[in-house]
């Protein structure tokens, strides 16, 4: 009990004095009433003895207080009171501090070091035992206590490793956290970036038409009830995703994860803001790993709301996609602004980190993103990874 150096404020159940004073407690008691003897100096002043053992052990009990920020001092002073001990007094011969700061070496020093000040206990241990009686007497107590010291250095090295492998699973989780919080951060910027730069531009649109046109004004509104239910949806699957990793009720009615399948959406809702919108597909498409085509519905997303932002209402934007064996390369390229056109969205909408985010996803994906002008307008290409090629489905799923 006495060797298991617990660290100040670990115990849920009692503040964290009370073991430290419970470890220094049993500690000078078993030195005074175990170890203590007859307590007489060699020489015969027995009455000096009668203070200085009393007033030893506790100096050295309350050194102990000291045994996790300076465990090598500790553990020195400990042994060369015990090794003076053994030459001074006739009987008492202290070990029970010498055990606990050994067991906090093993603790808080590295292991050759620790097991460097173990060995070194053999000193007193000898000095202890010299003259105790025979031969055999003397090489058995030297052997037991030495036995017994490995033991506390073999506690206090335990300790250590569990307090390194905390240390190792918090550091893990901590990176899981940042990670899963850059995850929802890009999640949420792909989904609301795009909602609001269309919503923002439609209601500019149904405003600049209400009274001339009621109906396009109309056609307009709906535009935004549309994208407004669709990224509702998305949130919602998000939010559900977020509550069950984290032991709560998940939401239903949510969506499941977009891919290039609910591209087609997308483009609707980009021709609904104004662009000229075309789709090229070349190949046959293969089988995507979920988080990969999630990088595509996201690439694809991206690439619109930057023609919706930059290049503005009549625009055109081709969209591609080109599979092989092995790759998808998704492509969404704009033709700019043009003469006499520049986009209506206005500064504010972009945050800035829409194509730092996506790289990431990508490269998370095992993928490579290209994005930058592209003759008037701007390119955003990425070659993604396919896990099953279109000739190793089953024909009903690749037909």
């Amino acid at each position: 009990m006495i060797l298991l150096d617990q660290e100040p404020g670990r115990s849920a159940a009692a503040p964290g004095w009370l073991p430290e004073l419970a470890v220094l407690f049993v500690t000078g008691s078993v030195d005074l009433l175990v170890w203590s003897g007859d307590n007489e100096l060699r020489g015969g002043a027995g009455v000096a003895a009668g203070w200085l053992v009393p007033a030893g052990s506790l100096t050295m009990v309350a050194a102990l207080l000291f045994r996790r920020r300076h465990p090598v001092a500790v553990l020195a002073v400990q042994m060369s009171w015990a090794g003076a001990c053994a030459l001074v007094f006739t009987a008492y011969t202290p070990v029970t501090a010498l055990l606990v700061a050994v067991g906090a070496a093993g603790r808080q020093l590295p292991p050759a070091r620790s097991l460097a000040g173990w060995a070194a206990c053999l000193l007193p241990f000898v000095l202890q035992a010299r003259g105790a009686g025979t031969w055999l007497f003397e090489t058995t107590y030297v052997v037991v206590f030495m036995l017994v010291a490995g033991a506390a250095w073999l506690i206090g090295y335990r300790a250590r490793l569990a307090r390194q492998q905390a240390a190792e699973q918090d550091a893990a989780t901590a990176e899981a956290v940042r990670r899963e919080r850059l995850r929802i951060a890009r999640e949420l910027h792909d989904i609301v970036a795009h909602a609001v730069s269309v919503m923002v531009l439609q209601v500019a649109g149904a405003r600049a038409v209400l009274a001339s046109d009621p109906r396009r004004a109309e056609e307009a509104l709906d535009t935004v009830q549309d994208v407004g239910r669709q990224s509702m949806n998305e949130l919602r699957r998000l939010l559900g995703l977020l509550r069950s990793a984290s032991g709560g009720l998940a939401v239903s009615g949510g969506e499941p994860q977009p891919d290039l399948d609910a591209v087609d959406a997308l483009l609707a809702g980009a021709r609904g803001a104004g662009l000229t919108v075309g789709k090229q597909v070349s190949g046959v498409p293969g089988l995507l790993d979920p988080s990969v085509g999630l990088a595509a519905y996201r690439l694809v997303q991206e690439g619109l709301t930057n023609a919706v932002k930059h290049a503005g209402p009549g625009a055109t934007v081709q969209v591609g996609l080109r599979w092989t064996a092995e790759h998808v390369t998704v492509t969404v390229r704009d033709d700019g602004p043009g003469p006499g056109r520049r986009a209506r969205g206005p500064a504010p909408l972009s945050t800035g980190h829409g194509l730092l985010g996506l790289r990431e996803r990508v490269q998370i994906a095992g993928g490579v993103l290209h994005a930058g002008p592209s003759g008037d307008g701007f390119l955003v290409e990425a070659v993604l990874p396919v896990v099953v090629p279109a000739a190793a489905l089953p024909e009903r799923i690749a037909g």
